[in-house]
């Protein structure tokens, strides 16, 4: 005889195995906004000019890039010159995080480690997004990603 209880079991876990595979690709933001992560102390913040991408993903080549950025000027932190390298790669379903760099575009740069010469950098947006997120460059730390959407009109 089946008994009620382990029907019930045994339906539950059917509905709950359909359900994992969407909540695995729901989106999944990062804890901290670019606007929290300009806020940490930076052993360096530098501008920086976009030299090289190359996109890894052509069907969403914002998605999966790296970028070359050579060092144009130090906002905080040591004299610096050099080229650092972005690795960036989203494995979600977000709506887009990163814009894909454009060479001859300015970006800023910011640091945990003293940049004197080449290497590696994970914490890099556009100079429009520091603008608007972070006080050292005038912006808003109380602002959010939603504020970085153009006016309505543009």
């Amino acid at each position: 005889m089946i008994r009620p209880a382990a029907v019930a079991t045994g339906l539950t876990a059917l509905v709950l195995s359909l359900l994992v595979p969407a909540a695995a690709e729901a989106c999944m933001l990062p804890i901290d906004g670019p606007a929290e992560r300009m806020a940490e102390d930076y052993v360096t913040v530098a501008i920086v000019t976009v030299v090289a991408v190359r996109s890894r993903a052509a069907e969403r080549p914002n998605r999966a890039f790296e970028a070359e950025f050579e060092i144009d000027r130090v906002v905080e932190g040591h004299p610096q010159s050099g080229r650092l390298r972005l690795w960036h790669e989203e494995r979600t379903e977000c709506p887009r995080v990163l814009p894909l760099p454009v060479v001859g575009e300015t970006w800023v740069a910011y640091l945990q480690w003293d940049a004197r010469g080449d290497g590696p950098a994970s914490d890099v947006w556009p100079l429009t997004w520091s603008e608007r997120l972070d006080a050292r460059f005038g912006g808003d730390p109380e602002a959010g990603m939603r504020d970085l959407e153009p006016p309505d009109g543009d």
